[in-house]
């Protein structure tokens, strides 16, 4: 936990220091978050919902490349499952449910084309981080000690060889509705890098790849 804070507090001073460039569009957000599971532990694939937003930072005015610090939180279940964590069925029981939120901390460098008065897109690469807190979702007096010992577990998973470090990259589709507003509709890949140090055979395990639609409104 007290990672958790560290990191979450040195991501709201970057962005407060971006306050000395210039703010010029906020957006809020909805979407999903599908998770990639490699283990024979269901479901599969879980799809979560997701709610956040995100602003630019511009450089100067009319400058192609941009800050587009986002936050999104995200909630589902996991269990401790042979030495990981992984998710499962909001259902399971004898001690081994844990109730999850994520926060995805993303903060990408964007690239923003206009194609017309109409239509634009926008790609983005960036670091991100996603950050966990775990709580015991049984509640059985009978399994007490189990859940506190699986809950144990799951943190310790989330929080140990770099597993809260995903770099991002996105593409963004942008319809310009009109002055100040526009709808956009974009997709992006979080990527578990940490499966290159650890013992985990399947790269791609743990990957997340995150549907948005957002409203972006400008403040200039």
């Amino acid at each position: 936990m007290n990672r958790f804070i560290l990191v979450l507090g040195m991501t709201i001073a970057l962005v407060a220091h971006a306050g000395a460039w210039d703010i010029d569009a906020a957006s809020g957000r909805f979407g999903i978050a599908i998770i990639n599971n490699q283990t024979d532990a269901k479901p599969v694939r879980p799809v979560t919902n997701t709610l956040g937003g995100s602003m630019n930072v511009s450089f100067s005015k009319g400058f192609f490349l941009s800050l587009q610090p986002g936050l999104d939180l995200y909630w589902t279940t996991y269990k401790f499952y042979e030495g990981r964590a992984v998710p499962t069925e909001q259902e399971t029981g004898a001690g081994n449910n844990a109730f999850v939120l994520g926060f995805l901390v993303d903060l990408p460098l964007t690239a923003t084309l206009r194609f017309n008065e109409r239509l634009g897109a926008a790609a983005s690469v960036g670091t991100a981080f996603l950050l966990r807190a775990s709580f015991a979702n049984d509640n059985t007096t009978l399994y007490a000690d189990d859940m506190a010992s699986n809950l144990a577990g799951i943190v310790s998973y989330f929080w140990s060889e770099g597993r809260w470090f995903y770099p991002s990259a996105s593409l963004r589709f942008d319809v310009y509705l009109q002055e100040a507003f526009t709808f956009a509709f974009g997709a992006r890949g979080f990527l578990p890098v940490f499966n290159a140090w650890t013992d985990n055979p399947n790269f791609w395990d743990e990957g997340i790849l995150h549907v948005t639609m957002a409203m972006i409104v400008g403040l200039e």
